[in-house]
């Protein structure tokens, strides 16, 4: 899978908030509230282009945005010491498990599309010549 290394960065993600949460250290909040910090984001608002008509492309977003989203909201909730809160958006079968999911399963049919065919791009008039 392409997409393999973005993701581990985002299970990388669940790793960090649940050491925030469990010693209590300080999170870098806007490594989570950005979508564009992390290279599948930067991939989606830079490489992505030519495929923004495609459904599967438009899952991948979606996905992804709301996991950054759920991640954002647990690191939140952890550095205002809602611990019972973020344990119960970042346990088993929790919210942030199912966007993962999610994202992973949007990355994996995202890939096989792209695998089958090539997107229509542009051309810029001015390289028509």
């Amino acid at each position: 899978m392409l997409f393999d290394d973005m993701l581990e960065e985002h299970l990388t993600a669940g790793v960090s908030l649940r050491n925030g949460m469990q010693n209590r250290v300080q999170l870098i909040t806007p490594a989570f509230a950005s979508e564009r910090c992390c290279a599948l984001g930067r991939w989606i608002h830079g490489g992505g282009t030519g495929w923004e008509n495609v459904p599967e492309f438009q899952q991948l977003k979606m996905a992804h945005m709301s996991f950054h989203t759920i991640a954002l909201v647990i690191a939140v909730l952890i550095q205002q010491r809602r611990i019972v809160d973020a344990t119960s958006l970042l346990g088993p079968d929790s919210m942030f498990e199912s966007a993962m999911r999610i994202l992973s399963n949007a990355a994996s049919l995202f890939e096989t599309r792209r695998a089958r065919s090539i997107p229509f791009t542009l051309v810029p008039h001015h390289r028509l010549q």
